[in-house]
């Protein structure tokens, strides 16, 4: 999008004013100049340069075709701007950077210097001309009054003024009004008209009203401005906006002592900053046919840059100080380092720098070219100590004159009751700004030992520890049978009942009996049993009320509760059955042993379609065999069930054997959440691997792999015959088997899969008798050469 609007601009700058109808067929409404990088305004300035497109032309026919005014300042001070974006000068890493080449500082010092904001838009100051006429206003040639009487008598007429300042009021005569204000000229008609056929002014039965129906324009000229020329303005028009209307002072104009020539003599001299910085009017006044505004060169010019609200470039008088400079910037910032300003002065040899101090401010009379730098504070504190840790109130306190530890203390309201007063930190800054620590005794500080009460330094922090920060972080652990398993927080005097409260409850599977196993606390320094804890039991019912003879135990740091299940206790273990049966659906298990052929009877057994040597059991098999049933519960509570690592795995059955022998060794015993799935026949076989064609071709009795392999093409050339096998549809799987030279085939059943492996491609008989030879040839022409070298 970007790329249209500038080829937009361009077509319009390379047509010229001519293809007017060109330039109807295109559209800037949404064209952004924030879009536009160096690189596009570099080729617009190029293709504006080439043509010889001024930038009023493009003003004016990008203006017609959509652009708003506010967008295309955008683009002119871009365009004018470009290439120029630096400041004059930059401070980076306490380093000045100067940059003020002649060609640089004429482009941008209009657009830098302070002032310059009033003359952005041509219509920042220029006069209303449709507001009412003052009364000072001065009439002259071509002005043209409107007079109304009205009351006994009426009159009404408009009337022009002579080049001789001359008015003829029909009845009255000739009077001659030119260089009177509106208000002296009002009371001259009215004078003039009661005397001769007007008189009923005179007794009030009638009024008089004159005002001016049409302003004159008068001819000003306008020089050291940035578009100098003369102009045909209103009568009302003023000095300001004269200058707005000619672009303002240009690069080198002065701002302050702008002339104001009328007959050939200066008759006002204008200071543009009093209206700037004070909403002063007094230099605004009205102008004259063949007025003259001159704008002179300025005398002097400094920058300021940094920590002022308002830097920039400012225009100073012979008289002004630093000072007078400060508040034309509005003064420093909050964050400004006011004790000093640096000053790069130019001698016009080289460039030298100054402190100003702070009582040179009004004292310092500014010079051509100065650069005023004002620095940011230091982030630093003169008087600062802070405190943290077990204190009421921990932050940041001024360091008061002989203030000592204990003092500090007493600011941030005294020690907590956690506070360990054995000692304290004070970490200081060393002349070198290394920081040091510095340990005290903090009960003998706050006792006033002078030892110990240190008097404070600046950037002092004290840090008070914690008897709590001093302790291992205890805690207990409780698994088995309680609703919310795991690790709890330690805390004094807790007992088994708070734990098991903590923990959600016993649940309605938990045993009465309570194992508490706690740490053994060996003697002396050597091992002398292999004894790693101790077992403390107790009994309590599901009302968490201990059984007669038994109470309650207190836990100590790192003990571990247990809860195990009631004897013969058992959740409902739900087994799936799926497929090719009658009832298919979930069904519990009624005993620890029931099998396969238990579910199926309970099921209604198998239908008419239901391959009984394809069915097969997705069992979940869990990765945590090595850990007690107790544990695997409590981990599956702690971790919703989602972290104990599992898998499916598929155990095939035979249901025709399994039904013909229940019970038997066929007949699998069901565990929870098995699945048990009775496919239909599937009258289909699959052969692939080392045959020229893979493919699937139908079941028929009597099918075996010769005639499979045969169906597909035959072998590949590295195919191994003998290692065939067939994987039936539940999944198991059975092999050739080789005898001799006899070979002996499984059988192949409905749904089958027969692969045939395959391995490293042969090589014939004569090919490998030859490389052989070969081989050979090479050894033995190696040792006659050698036995030829040893002669």
């Amino acid at each position: 999008m970007k790329l249209f609007f500038i080829s937009i601009l361009l077509v319009f700058i390379s047509i010229g004013l001519q293809a007017q109808n060109i330039l109807n067929s295109n559209d800037l409404t949404t064209f952004k100049t924030d879009a536009l990088t160096e690189t596009d305004i570099s080729q617009i300035q190029k293709e504006l340069k080439s043509k010889g497109v001024t930038i009023d032309q493009l003003r004016k026919q990008t203006l017609s075709k959509g652009m708003t005014a506010s967008e295309f300042e955008k683009l002119k001070n871009k365009l004018i701007s470009n290439d120029f974006s630096k400041p004059l000068m930059d401070i980076k890493d306490d380093k000045i950077i100067l940059d003020d080449t002649s060609q640089r500082a004429k482009d941008q010092i209009a657009n830098l210097i302070f002032g310059s904001e009033l003359f952005q838009s041509n219509s920042s100051i220029t006069s209303n001309v449709n507001l009412a006429t003052p009364i000072n206003y001065e009439l002259g040639p071509n002005d043209v009054i409107k007079v109304i009487l009205y009351g006994i008598q009426e009159f009404s007429a408009e009337l022009k003024i002579s080049l001789e300042g001359n008015i003829t009021i029909p009845n009255v005569g000739l009077l001659k009004i030119g260089g009177l204000t509106i208000e002296a000229a009002t009371n001259k008609i009215y004078q003039q008209m009661a005397k001769t056929s007007y008189a009923s002014l005179s007794n009030g039965e009638s009024k008089l009203s004159i005002t001016v129906s049409n302003i004159r324009t008068i001819h000003v000229t306008v020089i050291g401005v940035k578009k100098p020329g003369s102009y045909d303005l209103s009568s009302l028009s003023s000095v300001f906006s004269a200058l707005s209307y000619a672009g303002g002072p240009s690069s080198i104009g002065s701002y302050r002592n702008i002339e104001l020539v009328r007959n050939n003599k200066i008759i006002k001299k204008i200071d543009l900053y009093r209206f700037i910085l004070n909403g002063d009017q007094s230099d605004n006044i009205g102008l004259k046919d063949y007025d003259v505004i001159r704008v002179p060169v300025y005398q002097k010019r400094v920058e300021i840059n940094g920590q002022v609200k308002r830097p920039g470039i400012f225009e100073l008088k012979e008289n002004e100080n630093f000072k007078d400079l400060l508040e034309f910037t509005g003064g420093f910032e909050a964050a400004a380092f006011t004790e000093n300003i640096k000053v790069i002065q130019k001698n016009g040899k080289d460039l030298t720098i100054k402190d100003l101090g702070k009582k040179e401010f009004s004292s310092y009379l500014t010079n051509a070219g100065d650069v005023f730098i004002v620095s940011k504070i230091l982030d630093r504190y003169k008087n600062r100590v802070k405190i943290t840790g077990a204190v009421y109130r921990p932050d940041s306190y001024e360091l008061e004159d002989g203030m000592r530890l204990s003092d500090l203390i007493k600011k941030a309201d005294g020690l907590r009751d956690d506070a360990y007063i054995g000692s304290v930190q004070i970490y200081r800054l060393k002349p070198n700004l290394i920081k040091e620590m510095v340990n005290v005794n903090l009960k003998n500080a706050i006792a006033g030992s002078s030892k110990d009460n240190l008097f404070l330094l600046r950037e002092d922090e004290i840090y008070i520890s914690s008897v709590l920060d001093l302790r291992d972080s205890f805690n207990i652990k409780i698994f088995g049978e309680v609703h919310n398993p795991g690790q709890f927080q330690y805390s004094d005097s807790m007992t088994v009942k708070d734990l098991i409260i903590m923990a959600g409850g016993s649940t309605y599977a938990a045993n009465k009996k309570v194992e508490v196993a706690r740490i053994y606390k060996q003697e002396g320094e050597k091992v002398t049993n292999n004894t790693i804890s101790t077992l403390i039991s107790t009994e309590m019912d599901a009302n968490l009320n201990f059984t007669p003879g038994n109470t309650d135990i207190i836990l100590q740091p790192y003990d571990v509760v247990s809860i195990t299940k009631k004897v013969g206790y058992a959740e409902n273990q739900i087994v799936s059955i799926t497929g090719q049966i009658q009832y298919a659906g979930k069904y519990s298990l009624v005993n620890r042993l029931e099998r396969v052929s238990d579910i199926i009877n309970r099921a209604g057994g198998l239908i008419g379609e239901a391959y009984g040597k394809g069915a097969f059991i997705k069992r979940l098999n869990l990765k945590v065999d090595t850990l007690s049933e107790n544990l695997k519960d409590s981990l599956k509570k702690e971790n919703n069930n989602n972290s104990i690592s599992s898998n499916v795995q598929n155990i095939a059955l035979d249901i025709d054997e399994i039904m013909k022998h229940p019970g038997s060794y066929y007949d699998l015993v069901l565990t929870d959440k098995d699945e048990i799935i009775i496919p239909k026949i599937d009258n289909k076989i699959t052969i692939k691997g080392g045959v020229l064609r893979p493919i699937t071709i139908t079941y028929h009795d009597g099918i075996n792999i010769a005639e499979c392999i045969s169906a597909a093409g035959g072998i590949t050339e590295n195919a191994r015959r003998n290692k065939a096998y067939v994987v039936y549809f539940n999944g198991r799987s059975k092999q050739t088997k080789t005898i001799g030279f006899l070979r002996f085939n499984p059988r192949i059943e409905p749904g089958s899969e027969i692969v045939l492996p395959e391995g490293e491609k042969r090589r014939d008989a004569l090919s490998s008798i030859l490389q052989y030879m070969t081989i050979f040839a090479q050894i033995g022409t190696s040792i006659a050469t050698l036995k030829l070298l040893s002669k």
